[in-house]
């Protein structure tokens, strides 16, 4: 079991860090095809195919909608990537999917616990952005403190609604992945 949540968060970080270095270089579809590239290593590794690729569908589907507002609200804009400045990009919604694949595996242990859960969305969300924009992927709009907030918020209340639904699917033993 550990290889596989080692293997699964190696995966889930290759993915993160070529989106947001792809996207902050002004080649954003790289980014893209390596996490859409690892999200179907993910898939080919894992003995529950389905369930794995509804879950994915569904965090994207929330990734969408969260991202969008947003964008709305003046959160933050894209320097590159964006094929319509009132929606997330590709490379943005990939990485939603590729998240996907950590609930299951690497995040387990936190997915578990909706309390857990929502910290780390409280706390992990306006990180990652602030890491993103020190990257050069995402620009953050003054003032500071209400992105974060918002921020904050919906990722927040995302990884909640994300544990109450990944979190009765799990059974006793972990799930692994093929010839690991």
């Amino acid at each position: 079991m550990r290889h596989t949540s080692l293997c699964n968060y190696a995966l889930y970080q290759i993915g993160w860090f070529s989106c947001v270095l792809g996207a902050a270089a002004q080649h954003p579809w790289i980014g893209f095809f390596v996490a859409v590239t690892l999200i179907g290593v993910h898939l080919t590794l894992s003995l529950e195919r389905s369930l794995e690729a509804r879950l994915i569908a569904m965090t994207t589907a929330v990734g969408l909608v969260i991202e969008t507002a947003q964008i709305v609200a003046g959160t933050y804009r894209f320097p590159s990537g964006t094929v319509d400045e009132a929606v997330p990009p590709p490379w943005l919604l990939a990485m939603w999917a590729q998240f996907a694949t950590t609930f299951r595996f690497s995040l387990r242990g936190v997915m578990r616990r909706p309390l857990f859960a929502g910290l780390l969305g409280a706390a992990g969300g306006p990180i990652a952005f602030l890491a993103g924009e020190r990257l050069g992927a995402v620009t953050l709009s003054p003032p500071l403190a209400h992105d974060l907030l918002r921020l904050s918020v919906s990722w927040a209340i995302a990884l909640l609604a994300f544990s109450a639904v990944v979190g009765p699917l799990g059974s006793e033993n972990a799930p692994r992945y093929r010839a690991l």
